[in-house]
């Protein structure tokens, strides 16, 4: 399978080696006449986009003819062949990236663009002064919450085998390899994807929790870990470069928290019990990495007695190890004579090993209290390792060791034992039936019994292992204060709570994610910031925590009215906040689509409404992106720069900011065009009869809900469009490759505004100057670049004849939208100024098209009765999702 032109030539290079392996093994193991076939169906779909204008329409029906003949037997292989293409060219794709990197490094032609040494630099040149730099990172905090949300498709097997090739890649570009090595690498990849071909892509069984926690947490141990101990030498280096001076010490700004095992927003799997054993899963693998880590320091500090000064501190805390632990000192004390730095890690395993053998009998169910000689708490491990960091300091070993002590200490300080600080989401009606029973009303419902013994958990986690192992209560659809002060109270009756200081031990965040609820958000904020009781609680705490949904609001009302109400709330919520002197931390319940909220994480930060960051960000991170983000060390520390470079320009007030003169109009202007964009949208998705079905007949929603993929159902709760949560709802618009939801309203809003004297003057004023509007607009045109309206129409047609003219108002819509944005942006073409996307979307394009032929056709014989067809479309669905990207 060879690649398309007019892309990079070591990435065409690339693709052009994976493509001729997997050819290979197509001819191996399924025949000549197969690789034909698929070669057939690839030239067609390539022609129909490529192909000179007056035959492309013939290539299409041409395709669609062949494959709508096309027995199962057949329609297998070929999906197969261009999915785990897909596979290969998304892993060209990230490897492409790391080289890019590496290569404007040594380049020595400036910074990468957005990298940290790149924001260092533009703060200088803005005229902020090292001081304030190095003040806001002591107290800066970036959150990344972990999620399971089921739109990646791989399985774990899967995963590891790509792994496996990308190294084979590196391996391939990075050294000078002898003709053996060369030919060595090349059978290792052609043996990968051999395996690759013969393992089955698809689960058979959807995946419990527990699979969900371990794939998650494999990221957080493989890759992430290490990104975070290396951060401070990264922010080091960084502005040492940009200010002349060092940074000085420093500890990560970064935290992890996870969902998976928490989530009980319409997951009926996440029990008290698979709660509790989560907690303790994170606490076990967390121990395990930590001794793992001390193992690796015991190979570097190898120095003698003879040669380097032991420290009376060093000594004295030997001699107590000695004595707490005779054990380890009768086994280990001959075999580290004259090696106390050795000696001190020996005690360290040990005491790390005798809380995790506590944490392993727990959850084997017996009740043994935790040893005297365990660690309790990571503060306990910190102090250990910092009497060693003093001490390489005085035995002049700064050179010796002593770098990656600290990296040890930014581990332990960042992760602690629990990897992943676990977070707890419950819906707002659980927390009131729950109060009310607790208040002598009547018995809770079942929801508000699961988040009563899920408290009761939480506070025996507490006990056990720390409040930083599970501290953080959100309220899904919160809409009230009420809501906050009936999970509050539940929480204090529960046990958590902290006499000395007057607080829960749980911060309760309300999700405002309806319209509603983020128009109310700041009257909601004022309500609870003047109870008394909550207030002492949020005096002792030191923060608000309020996560704002980008996902169901969208889904509602529409991309831009989404958006004008989720920038309406964050300013008026850090506005509340501030009048009231409490600190608030914003929590960004982000989707990848930019439907729910997604879009490159730079710029999303800063479009950021002015003051509503200040040190702090907090988002989450979905299913679906965990591998193309963080599936790499190199793809990992990019992603993290890329926030906190956002976060730290935001902050510092060093980004471009909108003249406060212009601001007022252009939020008005946005208001009116989100207004025009909401009747738009409703008129057609709430309002409009012939929709549901429509929906229901032109995406693959039905066949989505049978994709083993997540162990959370597609909806909330029985009923209809309604109750669909946002990203089936995101994921079935994707699929049929219309991605209606990331722009439909948008050229409506924008051809009546643009339409009116000045307009259109105005809305192109405001993409120049506006961040914001800049970044929703470039989004859009981002949705509209990958959107496929020819490919649409053949979904469309499964529809009832009754919905053709619904079908008829969106393709109108959707032409309206570009030719719009086009005007307002100034680019002849979409993405005109973003090379790199536009070359990506057309390298995948031809060999998305058959899939999406290939589904329509399995959808209408699935339909009319045919047996047989679930596993091949639900190949079609992972090999759609693979190919798209962002999805759901």
């Amino acid at each position: 399978m060879s690649p398309i032109r007019h892309i990079d030539l070591q990435l065409r290079r690339d693709v052009r080696l994976l493509g001729r392996l997997l050819g290979e093994v197509l001819i191996e193991q399924e025949g000549q006449s197969l690789f034909d076939l698929e070669e057939r169906v690839r030239h067609l779909s390539i022609q129909r986009r490529r192909g000179p204008k007056s035959e492309r329409r013939a290539a299409a029906t041409q395709l669609a003819a062949l494959l709508r003949e096309m027995p199962l037997g057949q329609a297998e292989p070929v999906l197969r062949a261009f999915s785990t293409y897909f596979r290969l060219v998304n892993l060209a794709e990230q490897h492409h990236r790391m080289r890019r990197s590496r290569e404007h490094a040594l380049s020595q032609q400036g910074p990468q663009r957005s990298s940290l040494e790149a924001v260092m630099l533009a703060l200088r040149q803005a005229g902020v002064p090292a001081s304030r730099v190095r003040e806001l990172l002591l107290s800066m905090r970036v959150t990344l919450t972990l999620t399971a949300h089921p739109t990646q498709a791989s399985r774990r097997t899967v995963l590891e085998k790509t792994y496996r090739l990308a190294r084979l890649l590196e391996n391939r570009d990075r050294g000078h390899l002898t003709p053996r090595e060369k030919a060595d690498t090349h059978l290792s990849m052609r043996e990968e994807i051999t395996a690759l071909w013969q393992t089955d892509e698809l689960r058979r069984e959807r995946p419990t929790v527990g699979d969900e926690v371990k794939n998650v947490l494999w990221y957080v141990e493989e890759v992430l870990g290490e990104q975070l101990a290396l951060m401070p030498e990264t922010l080091d280096w960084a502005f040492e470069r940009a200010y002349g001076e060092p940074l000085g010490v420093l500890a990560t700004p970064v935290r992890l928290h996870s969902w998976v095992g928490g989530d009980m927003d319409g997951n009926p799997l996440v029990t008290p019990d698979v709660l509790a054993d989560t907690l303790r899963a994170h606490r076990a693998r967390g121990l395990r990495n930590m001794m793992n880590q001390v193992a690796q320091l015991g190979w570097v500090l190898t120095q003698s007695e003879r040669h380097a000064f032991v420290s009376k501190e060093l000594r004295a805390s030997l001699e107590k190890d000695a004595a707490d632990l005779p054990e380890v000192m009768a086994r280990y004390g001959p075999r580290t004579v004259g090696e106390p730095w050795r000696r001190k890690l020996r005690f360290i395993e040990a005491r790390l090993q005798a809380a995790l053998a506590y944490v392993e009998g727990r959850r084997a169910g017996r009740t043994d209290p935790l040893p005297p000689v365990a660690y309790r708490s990571p503060a306990d491990l910190l102090r250990d390792l910092e009497i060693i960091e003093r001490s390489l300091i005085e035995a002049k070993a700064r050179q010796g060791g002593l770098r990656k002590v600290r990296r040890l200490v930014s581990l332990v300080q960042a992760m602690g034992f629990h990897l992943a600080e676990l977070e707890v989401r419950a819906p707002a009606d659980d927390a009131r039936s729950a109060a009310a029973s607790l208040e002598g009303g009547p018995a809770p419902t079942e929801g508000g019994a699961r988040l009563l013994a899920v408290l009761q958990r939480m506070r025996e986690a507490q006990a056990e292992s720390g409040e930083g192992c599970c501290r953080t209560l959100i309220l899904s659809m919160a809409s009230s204060a009420e809501d906050v002060l009936a999970a509050f109270s539940c929480a204090r009756k529960s046990g958590l709570w902290d006499e000395g200081r007057g607080c829960a031990t749980v911060d309760v965040v309300p999700l405002f994610e309806q319209l509603g609820a983020l128009d109310d958000g700041p009257r909601i904020l004022r309500e609870l910031f003047a109870h008394p009781e909550y207030r002492q609680h949020l005096q002792a705490r030191g923060v608000q925590e309020v996560m704002v949904g980008y996902s169901d609001s969208g889904k509602e009302v529409g991309l831009l009215a989404a958006s004008a109400a989720l920038y309406r709330a964050q300013s008026a919520l850090t506005q509340v906040a501030h009048e009231a002197g409490v600190r608030l931390r914003l929590f960004h319940g982000r989707g990848e689509t930019v439907a729910r909220g997604g879009g490159p994480a730079h710029e999303a930060i800063l479009a950021l409404p002015p003051g509503s960051v200040a040190g702090t960000y907090k988002a989450t991170e979905q299913g679906e992106a965990l591998d193309h983000k963080y599936a790499r060390p190199e793809l990992a520390r990019r992603t993290l720069e890329l926030v906190l470079g956002g976060v730290l320009l935001h902050s510092l007030d060093a980004q471009p900011r909108v003249a406060s003169e212009e601001e007022g109009p252009f939020r008005a202007a946005f208001d009116e065009l989100a207004e025009i964009g909401r009747r738009a949208y409703r008129a057609l998705v709430w309002e409009d009869p012939s929709f549901v079905p429509f929906f229901q007949s032109a995406t693959p929603i039905e066949e989505i809900a049978a994709l083993p993929i997540g162990s959370r159902p597609s909806k909330r709760a029985a009923g209809g469009l309604e109750s669909l949560r946002a990203i089936p709802w995101v994921f079935a618009w994707t699929q049929n490759r219309a991605i209606l939801p990331g722009w439909y309203g948008v050229g409506s809003a924008l051809e009546e505004y643009g339409s009116r004297p000045e307009g259109l003057a105005l809305l192109k004023r405001m993409y120049r100057q506006w961040p914001f509007f800049h970044t929703v607009i470039d989004n859009v045109a981002m949705v509209l670049a990958k959107s496929d309206m020819a490919i649409a129409s053949r979904y469309a047609a499964l529809a009832p004849e009754s919905t053709r003219p619904l079908w008829e108002r969106i393709r109108a819509e959707y032409s309206r939208t570009r030719r719009w944005v086009k005007r307002v942006t100034g680019e002849s073409r979409l993405l005109e100024g973003n090379a790199q996307l536009r070359q990506s979307i057309a390298l995948r394009n031809p060999y998305v098209d058959p899939m999406s032929f290939l589904q329509v056709e399995l959808m209408r014989r699935k339909r009319a009765g045919e047996a047989n067809c679930d596993r091949s479309l639900l190949l079609t669905l992972s090999g759609i999702a693979a190919g798209m990207r962002n999805t759901g």
